[in-house]
């Protein structure tokens, strides 16, 4: 088992990218309010939301996991989860599996943007 807590900073650097991901949503969605109510305007909005929610749970994990400093916490901290969100606790989880979950969240983000921003240009190229 790696250290946890050089792991979690590291974690932790990469889930703070939720900042730039948000910020790099902002010019797709101009370009949206420049076409609307055309499908490239949904299609522009439905991405942007998208991008957005998985900055909303980046931002969420990266407040979340410092609190996990070692594997004794992860009882306790699923059960604060679980009445928070008034469900039933899981079988536990690693931090393995936490971590994999987080890259996971991040990966579909990067996807997201991508997608956003491909649309984009693509739209964009159309009004030319």
């Amino acid at each position: 088992m790696p250290d946890i807590r050089m792991t979690q900073r590291v974690v932790h650097a990469h889930l703070a990218s939720w900042r730039f991901f948000s910020a790099l949503a902002l010019p797709p969605l101009l370009l949206a309010f420049l076409l609307l109510g055309s499908f490239q305007s949904a299609l522009l909005l439905a991405l942007f939301l998208l991008t957005q929610y998985y900055c909303w749970r980046l931002w969420l994990d990266e407040r979340l996991f410092p609190l996990l400093n070692s594997e004794d916490d992860l009882a306790a901290f699923d059960a604060g989860m679980a009445r928070l969100w008034s469900a039933k606790p899981g079988p536990a989880r690693s931090m393995e599996q936490r971590w994999r979950g987080a890259r996971r969240i991040l990966h579909r983000a990067m996807s997201a943007l991508t997608a956003l921003w491909l649309v984009a240009i693509v739209s964009s190229l159309g009004m030319i």
